[in-house]
Parts: C-alpha cells; structure tokens; sequence
C-alpha cells in the first residue's frame, strides 16, 4: 500500500497537504472522481427513463451493480440496500420509521461513544413518544460492557443503537457478542448499527451477527459526498410505514399506496436518485475490494503506532486512547493550548486535522474534555506525514508565539 498516494488527485493539485481527517471525510482516488464524471459526460440520464437505450440500460445497471458490490461486503441481501443522502438522513428516516414501534415508558439504549447523527434522531422520536432514553455502560477499554446488559436490556427495551467503531476514539464494539447478548435477553429487540468508520477497517456480516438494520456513509469509504447506505433486514423492512412521496415509486393513485407491497428500496428511495454518486460510490467499494479490510487495519495501525511513539515525546501532551484498541484515530491535547488555536495553526501549514467535540456531544464524559484533537489515517497516508504533524506541534510547545494570528 505504500505507492497508493499516486492514486489520490488531490496530491498532484496540493503537493504540500498533509490530510490526517480521514475520520472525518476521506480523499477520493481518480477511479471514483471518473466514475462520476463518467455518469455525467457519457449517460446523464435519470434511471426513470426506462427504454431500450443503452444509455438506461448502463445506468440503471450500474445502480444493481453497487446494491450488490455493498451487498456483498456487508454480508446482507441486495433487495435490503437503499440509497440516501447521507448516513444522517438515513438514521433520521429510519428512527421516523419506527416511531410507530414505540409505545410510553418503552427503552431506547445508545452509548456515550455516539456520533450526533446517531443519538438525536432516538432522543428526538422517544421525546415524541414519552419513551425512556437509557446509555449503555462502557468497560474499561471504552466498548459496550457486555457483562453489564442484563441490567439494562429488558422486555421494555424496543431499540438498542450503537456505534461499531467510535469516530472520538476509534475503539472497536464487539458487534456480534453485543447483539447476541441484546437478542438472548430480548429476541423483540431491534439492533441498529453505526457503521460509518467500520465498513473499511472491521469485516462486517449483518446476516451471522443477527442486527436488524446499519447505516453507512459514501464519504467515509474513498467515495463522494452526498450518498449514504440504509441497509434493513428484509423481515423489518417490510413492516416499516411508507414515509417519503414522489416520483420514483411505481404505483398507481395515491390512495392505491396502501394495498402496494413494495420492494424496500421504494419506500426509502424517492425522486431521482443522486446518479453519479452512485457511479462513485461503486468505483470506492471497487477500490477497496482490491485490499484486504485486514490489510488497510494493519497499514493504518503501523502509522499509529509509529505516531503514538512520537507524540510520546512531546511535553505535556495527554493521549486519551493510547492504550485502547483502536482502529485508526488518535485523541489528544496538548496542556494550556485550546485544540482549535492548535487545528488552525496546522492548516496555516498544510496540515489538516480535527478539533472539537468531534460530532461526539459526550465527549466530555468519555475524556473529561470539550474539545479535543484528532488524528485520523488513511490509505494514502505515510510516515512523512507524521514527521511533519510531529514537527509543527514540538514548534508549538518551543515557540508557542506561532499561535498568534498572523
């Protein structure tokens, strides 16, 4: 993997970047930037305009091929993949989705380790429906204590969601060991799973690990913005209500929707679907079906753990996820410097990290911090990368004089 940065455009265009926020939205190799050009130079047609032309027929092909290629790596069925606008959206629709599933004094459980996507769309429907929002303990290496569930998992509990790898902390939930015990307690339960930095780094089987629905994000995985994954195991899927209207379903009369029994792409898909970042979306999983998930983990853990061995050395420095079994996040801060004075003094040179809350609004009950700094790897990544960032943070500590505005 050493020679993949040459797949990244952006390199050519920005030659001295040092993107390290990868967790955050990743680069885009030139197969996905000419799968999307590709849609919009030579078909550029909507898959509703259902003909004989090859036009339709490479569009309309395309979106099977990528239903299956995602499919496949996720170990679930191509009926049970729809596309949406984000990995946001989908949660918000499949949270309205199952409104109807709750009743007053019901449980909905998440975890302190969730992404804001994943935890406003549950408190906002059990806020609706006077339900009870619980927060799953955490162990000592910050994942879902399984020992502890049956003191949290009961008949009352309708909806259990939680994040597979923590976007804050990189640490990875046992998925599999969490849902078996969740169904052993409630087999009613439904099982729900945040996947968005996941899907490149862990090996994920929705039909072995018995989880009832998993949202995904097409920026998180080489792909584009603007595309997200709702998968939902067909049983579940065909109990959801009808949400959204329009163009794209094919149905007669309005009043003729309640006796349609409709494939579950038709109730989440709605109007013309967003074409070319479908194009995208399957060139990226293309790009990583040509590694290994264990060989991208491996590559990327070596760059951690060469970057945790040199942040070791910078004075004052607390790194929260040192000891933690994580994917390919680092969390730190440096004492007496606020993250953002820091995250902005990188990007004056070139350097592009994350701080804040990083989307996690419990941050603080997981670090004792509001605000922290994050690195994040990718494939294009390399150890160049990391002497630079190392660099400029030792310049801060030297010289904290760089920090004032120019």
């Amino acid at each position: 993997m050493d020679d993949l940065r040459k797949e990244f455009p952006i390199f050519k265009k920005q030659k001295q970047l040092i993107y390290l926020d990868s967790a955050a939205t990743s680069l885009k190799p030139k197969t996905v930037i000419q799968a999307i050009n590709d849609y919009n130079q030579k078909y550029s047609i909507n898959s509703h305009s259902e003909s004989s032309s090859p036009l339709f027929k490479k569009v309309w092909t395309t979106i099977q091929e990528t239903r299956e290629i995602i499919a496949q790596k996720i170990k679930g069925k191509v009926e049970e993949i729809s596309f949406l606008p984000s990995t946001t959206h989908a949660l918000n629709i499949l949270a309205l989705s199952l409104k109807n599933h709750l009743q007053k004094g019901d449980r909905i459980c998440l975890t302190y380790l969730e992404h804001s996507s994943n935890l406003h769309p549950w408190q906002a429907i059990a806020k609706e429906k006077k339900a009870i929002v619980d927060f799953l303990p955490l162990n000592k290496e910050f994942t879902i204590d399984i020992s502890k569930l049956d003191k949290y998992i009961d008949k009352k509990t309708k909806i259990v969601s939680f994040v597979h790898v923590s976007n804050s902390l990189g640490v990875i939930n046992p998925a599999a060991e969490i849902t078996k015990k969740i169904k052993e307690i409630n087999p009613e339960c439904l099982v729900i799973l945040d996947a968005c930095q996941s899907v490149i780094h862990v090996p994920i089987n929705v039909a072995e690990w018995n989880i009832d629905a998993l949202a995904l994000s097409g920026h998180k995985v080489y792909g584009p913005t603007g595309i997200g994954v709702l998968w939902i195991k067909k049983e579940l899927g065909e109990k959801l209500p009808h949400l959204l209207w329009g163009g794209g379903k094919k149905i007669g009369p309005m009043e003729e929707i309640a006796d349609q029994n409709l494939p579950l792409s038709q109730k989440m898909e709605v109007g013309t679907l967003p074409l070319a970042e479908i194009f995208g979306l399957k060139a990226a999983f293309e790009f990583l079906n040509n590694f290994a998930t264990k060989e991208i983990y491996k590559y990327e853990n070596d760059l951690r753990n060469y970057t945790l061995q040199k942040l070791k050395k910078i004075k004052n420095i607390t790194i929260y996820n040192q000891k933690l079994v994580s994917a390919n996040i680092i969390t730190f801060n440096l004492a007496s410097y606020h993250a953002h004075d820091i995250v902005d003094y990188l990007g004056k040179n070139n350097i592009l990290i994350r701080a804040g809350n990083l989307c996690c609004p419990y941050l603080n009950k997981l670090i004792g911090a509001n605000s922290a700094l994050r690195i994040s790897f990718g494939a294009y990544n390399n150890y160049n990368d990391i002497n630079e960032l190392v660099s400029h943070l030792q310049k801060i500590i030297q010289s904290p004089q760089v920090l004032l505005p120019f």
